[in-house]
């Protein structure tokens, strides 16, 4: 099939897949379980942004929309919890997010913008819990593929988040070290979709993921190449190049959805 036929394939999945109301199988589940982590680091981020590019609308705008989705997302997988453990991490998360969101609304500074940067961290911890429990409890291919891209979604956001703190001068000296090791797992997560693509019978013989795959591994590489934790790139420039790499990411989540749904 055409590059221009799979990118209106994907422009299609990608509204029907944002739509999703209800979650309907551990596939769901996932996704929008994985859909709170990167949700989280970009909050996190765009509210570090929105001090340092002041009066920026787009960015204000896009720190309440993610703000609302990530409310609404929560509530959906709290309705559907596959079990009492599963609801319980979930309201354990929900505080979290209370006590995140309060911060939110005050006014930036450098002080606020380092307690954000922290419950980000929190939270995609107790996130990461829960999507552990998911994992654990199926042998389903789907959700394992699932999980990996989009831990990789994620991930470009946590890193594109420790670089505009370091350029907003949070003051967390580990900063600098989560955002080395941010990149690395990065590079695992590739290499392991990588892998997954060119061996895994049901995805290696389909040209729309190998096709993303590779565009992934083109948008890494700018990000490797431009986005250093000391390099002089303007945070907007930067969030530029990294969320080339996180809709690359989407994009082939919703066609592994698709895929195996």
């Amino acid at each position: 099939m055409k590059l221009k036929q799979y990118f209106l394939i994907t422009l299609i999945t990608l509204l029907s897949f944002n739509m999703q109301a209800q979650i309907k199988n551990m596939d769901d589940f996932m996704v929008n379980t994985e859909e709170l982590r990167t949700l989280t680091q970009r909050i996190a981020k765009n509210y570090i942004m929105k001090g340092i590019l002041a009066n920026n609308p787009k960015i204000v705008k896009k720190l309440n929309d993610d703000s609302e989705k990530f409310s609404e997302t929560l509530v959906n997988l709290t309705d559907s919890a596959l079990n009492e453990e599963i609801d319980i991490e979930l309201q354990k998360l929900n505080l979290s997010w209370m006590l995140m969101n309060r911060i939110l609304q005050k006014k930036y500074d450098t002080n606020a913008g380092a307690k954000v940067v922290k419950y980000a961290d929190k939270m995609s911890h107790e996130i990461e819990t829960i999507a552990d429990m998911v994992n654990n409890s199926t042998k389903l291919k789907s959700v394992k593929l699932l999980r990996i891209s989009s831990n990789g979604r994620m991930l470009s956001q946590k890193l594109l988040l420790y670089y505009i703190a370091g350029k907003a001068k949070i003051r967390d000296p580990e900063i600098p070290q989560k955002f080395k090791e941010t990149k690395s797992q990065l590079y695992d997560v590739i290499k392991v979709l990588t892998d997954q693509s060119e061996n895994d019978p049901d995805l290696k013989a389909d040209s729309g993921v190998l096709m993303y795959v590779e565009m992934i591994k083109d948008s890494f590489d700018k990000v490797r190449k431009n986005i250093t934790f000391d390099s002089k790139v303007h945070p907007k420039t930067a969030n530029m190049i990294v969320n080339q790499m996180t809709d690359n990411f989407e994009l082939l989540t919703q066609i592994l959805y698709e895929k195996f749904n």
